[in-house]
């Protein structure tokens, strides 16, 4: 058989294993009496950020307006992936700009802070263009299993999924927009400070602080209001993309988490009871698909996880650097101050949430501890090995897992980062020009 009839026969098997799980999707709906719309699956919670993502470029996907997952696909050919190009573009053009000035000026610690912020962006188009690709391959097998568990012997949620991700939403969306306006504020009073010390005028006009603000935009394009917009609509992009990436991770690890939970759930409603083997084989058969769909979400995520933690370990000694060195004006503490709480906070959030993941994962193993011995069957030992065999949860290539004492750990490193970086910035200062103006 030819390369070419095998590749034939390959891409039908594929198609029938889709349709295969599209019509199961649709019996179980139609079984339990609902539509698939109705349903509260991840897709339907994470549709609207998706949507919103879809503006500044990021997850280009096709028809992700559609309520059916399976109509959202990847095409290289679409709009999404034009904003996409566009982005990259633009944002790639600032990044080599910003890059430029620093070389003539010199690097150090503090001043690249812009350019690792504008190099983490580009990285992270990147990594979700990848993450969008694989999609439809991730999304109809999780919704799959969303339907399974939407109906007896699974017990609904307290609380939806869609709710839980709404509420995580707007709280860290509502605090990034706060963060964002702090920066512009502390900005303008930095740059009064400068501007009095060398005009000895006490005030400053907006168009002077634009034009400081993007004087890397200005260089190339001329001082209008489209390039005033240019700029801060690619620093809302870049602002917008690293707050989504961490909300991105929390959001996934609460989908899967529920649904550990869920299966939790049902297992612990069995303490105290006798169960035949038919019925363990059945749980631990939905066991390894949940298993299956969270290692698919870690591999494909791996690059996502791992860009978020080194970037927020770094802004992290950046922002502490500049708190416990001497600022200017009273917003400037207020500013760093909550930045570097909000991004504490937001870094442990998504520890936190994606601890969640493995912590259910093992919750099982409290009912089956609890079986007699004279119960314990070939089917329950299995199921046991099932549980502790492999790490449920997401990682950085498995290098790393987000687990509550990765968190800790990584704090410890950065109270110990910080002290080496608060000495040599002490020496620096010392050796400097203590000039008030600089």
């Amino acid at each position: 058989m030819s390369a070419a009839a095998v590749g034939i026969l390959k891409r039908l098997k594929v198609r029938r294993q889709k349709q295969r799980t599209v019509l199961a999707m649709r019996w179980r709906c139609a079984k339990g009496g609902k539509e698939f719309k109705e349903l509260d699956t991840f897709y339907r919670a994470i549709r609207p950020y998706l949507c919103v993502a879809q503006v500044f470029g990021i997850m280009p996907l096709s028809n992700v307006l559609s309520r059916d997952p399976q109509d959202v696909k990847f095409r290289l050919r679409s709009i999404g992936m034009c904003f996409t190009g566009l982005f990259l573009l633009l944002g790639g053009i600032k990044t080599l700009m910003e890059a430029n000035i620093l070389v003539k000026t010199g690097l150090n610690a503090k001043n690249m802070m812009n350019l690792v912020f504008l190099i983490v962006g580009i990285v992270n188009w990147l990594n979700f263009i990848g993450f969008a690709r694989s999609w439809p391959k991730l999304i109809l097998p999780w919704s799959s299993l969303d339907i399974l568990m939407q109906f007896p012997p699974y017990a609904p949620c307290k609380h939806s999924l869609r709710s839980k991700l709404r509420l995580i939403g707007c709280v860290v969306g509502s605090m990034a927009v706060a963060d964002h306006v702090l920066y512009y504020a502390s900005g303008y009073y930095s740059y009064m400070h400068i501007f009095h010390c060398q005009t000895n005028h006490s005030r400053v006009s907006f168009g002077s602080f634009v034009e400081k603000e993007f004087s890397d935009i200005f260089e190339l394009l001329p001082h209008n209001m489209f390039s005033i917009f240019y700029g801060f609509w690619l620093n809302v992009a870049f602002t917008f993309l690293w707050n989504f990436m961490d909300i991105f991770i929390v959001l996934t690890s609460i989908g899967l988490a529920q649904r550990f939970q869920q299966f939790a759930d049902r297992i612990s409603a069995l303490t105290d009871r006798q169960v035949p083997d038919a019925l363990w084989y059945d749980i631990r058969r939905d066991h390894i698909r949940l298993c299956e769909l969270a290692s698919l979400v870690d591999a494909r995520m791996s690059s996502i996880v791992s860009v978020s933690c080194a970037n927020n370990v770094y802004v992290i000694c950046n922002q502490a650097l500049a708190i416990f060195t001497k600022l200017r004006h009273p917003i400037n503490y207020v500013y760093f101050w909550y930045s570097l709480l909000f991004l504490l906070a937001r870094t442990s959030l998504v520890f936190m949430s994606a601890s969640k993941i493995h912590d259910a994962s093992l919750l099982p193993l409290r009912t089956l501890y609890l079986v007699p011995s004279t119960h314990w069957t070939q089917e329950v030992q299995r199921f046991v090995s099932q549980l502790t065999a492999e790490f449920v949860g997401l990682s950085g290539y498995r290098l790393f897992y987000l687990t509550r004492k990765s968190l800790f750990g990584m704090m410890a490193t950065l109270v110990t980062y910080e002290l080496m970086l608060l000495q040599m910035d002490a020496k620096n200062q010392k050796a400097g020009d203590p000039n008030l103006c600089a």
